[in-house]
């Protein structure tokens, strides 16, 4: 079936359940009312602001002084009553509604003397997508540092140390001890508050278009990656849904899945935490303050953490500072519920000078303050049809500082201080200097008669850096509706949101004279400064549609969600995305199959979308190391500049699609579920065929100190990166999550989860290849074009992770032994036509011509033509190896509570002899070695 006959499917079904909600007049309805109560010192007392949903029908309402709530003009039948409250265990409760009816709620503290603990992920039950929810007893018992440090309960993921110097950045179905993939986290959404973050106006990096856009300077996150999870306050968290699968609509501007962030909501006691590890030591307070009658809760949270990257280098450390406030309240009687919060972030990564570096000098620092302020709300309505309106508005602010002093060897290089293509500027500012035919040398564009180029110097300490001041702001509006009609529901949502990216940073800053090195893997290019606030900002406005379809054949039940979502960003990009998630509830309360298919589409980031140009020295005359005396010596430098922005840049894609089922027996659960996604157009930096320009290079010469200029002509190409969409990612695979019933002869539970990933990694663009080196116009060649397939990444792996959680309730004991597995780990590559190129960019005119074979061994040509090595064509088969790791928590009584972890306890580092280098052995666990960690948190009530 193609494509679009599926999308147009799609399309069709929505807007035929739309357009058609034919309302029974013979439909009953009854009124569903109660109280919601928490036990204190053995007795109840009601609970307000408790927050009760019908998640089916759009419904929620929080419980109001007196812990009563009512829920009018419901359909009767079955009701999956749903109650969250922060600190407390959720409750689900299934409601047969035939009349008006009344009910008792008890919530219970969610501690660690429950029979069940809620340490592992467990499958969500809030939407039809592949998605799971980590609890804040999982998140506590982790001892996380990191938002990134609770995706370790993922199927196929490993716990990592933890560790706050380096950037973290969320991943999801990625290959178990792989290196972060840039797109896929540049691609998940991270949604704090009901408001997506952004990493789209991050500009943090020196010389995109020369060196390309993998690294950040300084720490914090990569301008092509996601955002930095170490700014998100990770003592505030009620919980996280990690959705994996198909988002619904209502997500836009997402290629990889969603990280949803509950912050806490409501009263709760003062916790104050330590936390200490050979690196780190963190210190942590949060509080819920019930505020009087009817006025709502303050929550409010603080934390400082110091991390070193290694205890004997001190100089080298991270330090991060949060303080966020939550203010909830409900208003007109309880049918809006609000929730406005204020965050506060101050993170730095530090390199202090080494005493004893008397080579390098290095010192580096990468500052990061900003502030969040968000606001968000559910109204409520008693309507037949309309049951709620939600809305929120959040604008996010980060001020980026990065810094970098180090003193550079083999620095030579020209540079010159005009930014205008085609300027020729010398050693003496202003001066017209002629050739022998008496034509002017120099072109000195009007203003810049004051600059003048420099040769810099072998050795020389650069300073520089980057100011990035980013911006993003968010608004979304939705209204969920819902009727009954026979055996059938119907849940639809209509909304819009729209978001602003935009840097508002001075830039690039260095001092003229002493700029950064260049990459001397690309001749002749150099950088300049940059402001950023001139960068148009990023516009996304984006309308969405979606039905959730249930439909009761006996005791089985069918359920599709099926949306469809359209996004309109600058510059005239948009993008439809269809998606669909269906389930169908084979044997009632035991076999559920499930299935789904989505597009998701992601915007570019302004680095992608608004490159900056590419420039090149080109030295025409030096004789700065002649014996010509200093006063007569010369030193001229043409420079050219090339707009890189692409105007073909289109929307990246991924489509994705799952097949799977769960088995419910009793307490236990099964869920297996396949998957499939293939991104189109992912966005890269790399050469394109029109990122070659063809250059006269003039460079002059004179037989002796009077004699006049002399010059000569050599045709070369200048090669510069651009932003493409030639990033190309095929994986599929299988996840499997299974939560046993715990034993209660040995107060234990068991749950495994697991996933085998096959990836497929390449590039649609061509290879460019050509082996000259030097700044001067001698030996420059074409270039050579071989086929896009010559080199195809795969990589395979499978692994398990399995958990028995010990508890004992009556003295609040936790303990989690988990055996990680990595079953099987294998990668290679496939090579196409690697020796002769397809075409060449000729030299002369900077046009693409089809290659002669037979012409490959003429002078002019050789160079193009590749030395054939296929290092990693044998495939690295990596065996089965296991890691062990305990975490233990223990409450003492109601006042304290005290956990320890340690990984890889076992310390196992074993070494594999390489298949493809029988000299070299590869340590399978050399970056999780043994670590452990400790937390105090006591507990005011």
């Amino acid at each position: 079936m193609k494509f679009n006959t599926i999308t147009f499917g799609i399309i069709g079904t929505c807007l035929s359940i739309f357009l058609y909600h034919p309302l029974s007049a013979q439909e009953k309805r009854a009124t569903l009312t109660g109280t919601a109560y928490e036990t204190v010192n053995g007795r109840l007392v009601p609970l307000r602001q408790a927050t009760l949903s019908i998640q089916n029908m759009g419904i929620s309402l929080s419980t109001d002084g007196s812990g009563k709530f009512e829920f009018k003009d419901l359909p009767t039948g079955k009701i999956a009553l749903h109650g969250q409250f922060v600190g407390k265990v959720s409750l689900d409760t299934a409601i047969n509604l035939i009349d008006n009816q009344q009910i008792q709620l008890v919530f219970r503290d969610n501690s660690f003397r429950l029979d069940e603990v809620g340490v592992t992920a467990e499958a969500s039950s809030k939407n039809a997508a592949t998605s799971s929810v980590i609890g804040r007893a999982a998140i506590e018992h982790l001892q996380a540092n990191s938002l990134a440090d609770v995706m370790s309960l993922m199927p196929g993921a490993r716990a990592s140390n933890p560790d706050l110097t380096n950037s973290k950045q969320i991943n999801i179905r990625q290959i178990v001890g792989a290196s972060s993939d840039n797109f896929n986290a540049f691609g998940t959404s991270i949604i704090v508050n009901g408001a997506p973050t952004s990493n789209n106006a991050n500009m943090q990096v020196m010389n995109p278009v020369g060196v390309g856009l993998n690294s950040s300077m300084s720490g914090g996150a990569s301008a092509a990656g996601g955002i930095d999870v170490r700014n998100i306050p990770i003592q505030n968290i009620e919980s996280v849904e990690v959705i994996r699968g198909i988002p619904s609509v209502e997500y836009g501007d997402v290629a990889s899945g969603a990280v949803i962030v509950n912050q806490k909501a409501g009263k709760q006691p003062l916790t104050i935490e330590a936390r200490t590890n050979p690196n780190l030591y963190s210190f942590m307070a949060n509080q819920g303050i019930q505020l009087a009658e009817s006025k709502g809760a303050l929550n409010l949270g603080a934390d400082y953490s110091y991390n070193v990257t290694k205890p004997e280098e001190g100089n080298v450390f991270y330090q991060r500072a949060t303080f966020n406030t939550l203010y909830s309240r409900g208003l007109l009687n309880n049918r809006l519920s609000t929730n406005t919060a204020l965050a506060f972030n101050f993170g730095k990564s530090t390199r202090k000078q080494n005493p004893d570096d008397e080579r390098t000098f290095l010192e580096t620092s990468g500052k990061e303050v900003g502030f969040n302020l968000n606001t968000n709300g559910t109204l409520s309505f008693t309507d037949k049809w309309l049951k709620n309106i939600r809305y929120t508005l959040s604008g996010n602010y980060q001020h980026k500082d990065s810094y970098l002093k180090s003193q550079y060897t083999n620095a030579t290089a020209p540079y010159s201080m005009t930014y205008t293509d085609g300027a020729v500027l010398s050693n003496r500012p202003g001066q017209a200097i002629y050739d022998a035919d008496g034509n002017q040398i120099t072109n000195i564009p009007a203003g810049e008669e004051s600059l003048y180029a420099v040769y810099l110097p072998a050795t020389y300490v650069g300073e520089y850096g980057i100011d990035g001041r980013e911006f993003s702001g968010f608004a979304k509006a939705m209204a969920s509706f819902f009727n009954k009609v026979g055996n059938t529901q119907h849940k639809w949502v209509i909304g819009a949101d729209f978001k602003y990216d935009k840097n508002f940073g001075d830039g690039k800053q260095f001092v003229d004279s002493l700029p950064p090195i260049r990459n001397s893997q690309v001749p002749n290019s150099t950088t300049r400064k940059r402001t950023f606030r001139e960068v148009p900002g990023l516009q996304q406005f984006g309308l969405f549609a979606q039905e959730n379809f249930t439909a009761h054949f006996g005791a089985h039940d069918l359920n599709i969600e099926a949306g469809i979502r359209y996004d309109l960003f600058s510059g005239g990009h948009s993008a439809l995305s269809p998606r669909i998630n269906a389930n169908f509830e084979l044997i009632p309360n035991v076999l559920t199959l499930r299935g789904g298919y989505g597009l998701l589409a992601k915007a570019p980031s302004l680095t992608y979308l608004h490159p900056e140009r590419a420039y090149f020295e080109y030295v025409n005359i030096n004789e700065l190391a002649s014996t010509i005396p200093a006063d007569q010596q010369l030193f001229i430098t043409t420079t050219r500049v090339f707009d890189t922005e692409n105007s073909d840049l289109k929307i990246a894609k991924n489509k994705k699609s799952e097949l799977g089922f769960d088995l419910q027996l009793g307490k236990s659960q099964l869920r297996v579920t396949g998957f499939q996604e293939q991104l189109i157009d992912g966005y890269s930096y790399s050469y394109l065929p029109n990122s070659f320009q063809s250059v006269d290079y003039i460079e002059y010469k004179r037989a002796n100190a009077n004699a006049d200029l002399v010059g000569t002509h050599n045709p070369i190409l200048s090669k510069y990166f651009m932003p493409n969409n030639t990033n190309r990612l095929e994986k599929k695979g299988v996840e499997m999550e299974l939560h046993l019933k715990r034993i209660d002869a040995i107060r234990t539970q068991f749950s495994i989860n697991g996933m085998y990933l096959w990836r497929k990694a390449f590039s649609s663009n061509y290879t460019y290849y050509d082996s000259e080196s030097g700044l001067g116009a001698t030996n420059r060649t074409h270039v050579g074009l071989y086929a896009p397939d010559m080199e195809v990444n795969y990589h395979k792996a499978a692994s398990t992770s399995i958990r028995a959680t010990h508890n004992i309730p009556s003295i609040g004991l936790a303990i989690t032994l988990t055996a990680e597995t990595i079953w099987n780990d294998t990668n290679w590559k496939v090579y196409g036509n690697d020796s002769i190129p397809l075409s060449y960019i000729s030299k002369y005119d900077g046009q693409v011509y089809d290659f002669d074979p037979s012409k490959k061994d003429e002078a002019e040509f050789k160079n193009i033509v590749r030395k054939v090595s296929r290092p990693e064509e044998l495939k690295e088969s990596l065996p089965a190896f296991m890691n062990f790791n305990i975490n233990i928590t223990k409450e003492i009584r109601d006042i304290m509570r005290v956990s320890f972890f340690a990984n890889n306890m076992f310390r196992s580092y074993p070494n594999h002899r390489s298949d493809r280098v029988k000299s070299e052995y590869i340590s399978r666990n050399s970056n999780n070695p043994y670590f452990f960690g400790l937390n105090l948190a006591l507990i005011i009530k």
